[in-house]
C-alpha cells in the first residue's frame, strides 16, 4: 500500500508541473495578443492649395459683394484693397494648422473668397469638429441660415466683417483623405475707409466615432 502511494506522488508532481508550464505559455500569448496600436489623430491644411480672388502678392482689381445678403460678388474697375494669407503651424507639429487673414487698406463692401484642402496624415479616420476664429469656437458658422455670422475684429463695438463658411462640418476623412473648405468674408459698413483687418482662423478634428458625443 505503501509502495502504491510512492509510485503515485511522483506522477501527480509530474503532471501538475506539465499543466503549470502549459498555463504559463497560454497566459504569455494570450498577455502578447491584447497589445493594441492605438494609431495617430493627425491632420494638416495642404500648403500649396490656398486660392483666394485679391490677394497681395499679384494685384487685381477688387470685388464688391453685390449679393448680399447672400455670398457673390462683382469685379469693380479698381484695386485698393488686397489681402494676405499666412499658413502657420501653432503647435510646433510640423503640420499647419491655423490660417491668418490680413485684409489691408479695405472698405464697406470689399469681398474676398478664400478656399483650401485639408489633408488626413494620420492613420485614424476623423471627421471636422469645429472652427476657432480669434479664440471663439464655432461648431457651426451658419445655423439653419444664409446670413453667416458677424464679427467686430478692429474692436469698436460696431461688427466690421461677416463671414460665410463651407458646410463640411463632420465630413469624415480617412486616412490620405482630403476635403475643400471655403469663406467668404464681406467687409461691413461700420469698417472704416482704409481698414487693416486681421484674424486667425483655426480648424479643430476629432477621431470619427466621437463626433457624436462632443458635438452640441
Amino acid at each position: 500500500m505503501n509502495a502504491k502511494k510512492i509510485t503515485i506522488i511522483p506522477i501527480f508532481l509530474m503532471l501538475l508541473s506539465v499543466f503549470s508550464v502549459a498555463f504559463a505559455m497560454w497566459s504569455e500569448t494570450l498577455k502578447v495578443n491584447t497589445t493594441v496600436d492605438t494609431g495617430e489623430l493627425d491632420w494638416e491644411i495642404m500648403e500649396g492649395t490656398l486660392t483666394q480672388k485679391d490677394t497681395c502678392d499679384f494685384p487685381a482689381n477688387d470685388y464688391n459683394a453685390s449679393f448680399l445678403p447672400q455670398p457673390g460678388a462683382q469685379q469693380l474697375d479698381k484695386n485698393v484693397g488686397c489681402t494676405d494669407l499666412e499658413l502657420i503651424d501653432s503647435d510646433n507639429d510640423g503640420d499647419y494648422d491655423t490660417l491668418k487673414i490680413t485684409m489691408q487698406n479695405v472698405y464697406p463692401w470689399y469681398y474676398e473668397h478664400i478656399a483650401f484642402k485639408v489633408h488626413n496624415d494620420g492613420t485614424i479616420p476623423l471627421k471636422i469638429w469645429r472652427v476657432i476664429i480669434n479664440g471663439n469656437i464655432y461648431h457651426e458658422l451658419n445655423p439653419g441660415a444664409i446670413e453667416g455670422e458677424y464679427f467686430d475684429f478692429n474692436g469698436d463695438g460696431k461688427n466690421d466683417t461677416l463671414i460665410w463658411w463651407g458646410d463640411n462640418f463632420g465630413v469624415q476623412l480617412d486616412p490620405c483623405e482630403s476635403a475643400n473648405i471655403s469663406l467668404d468674408i464681406t467687409i461691413l459698413q461700420d469698417a472704416p475707409e482704409g481698414s487693416t483687418i486681421t484674424f486667425t482662423i483655426q480648424l479643430d478634428a476629432i477621431q470619427w466615432n466621437k463626433y457624436e458625443e462632443y458635438t452640441p
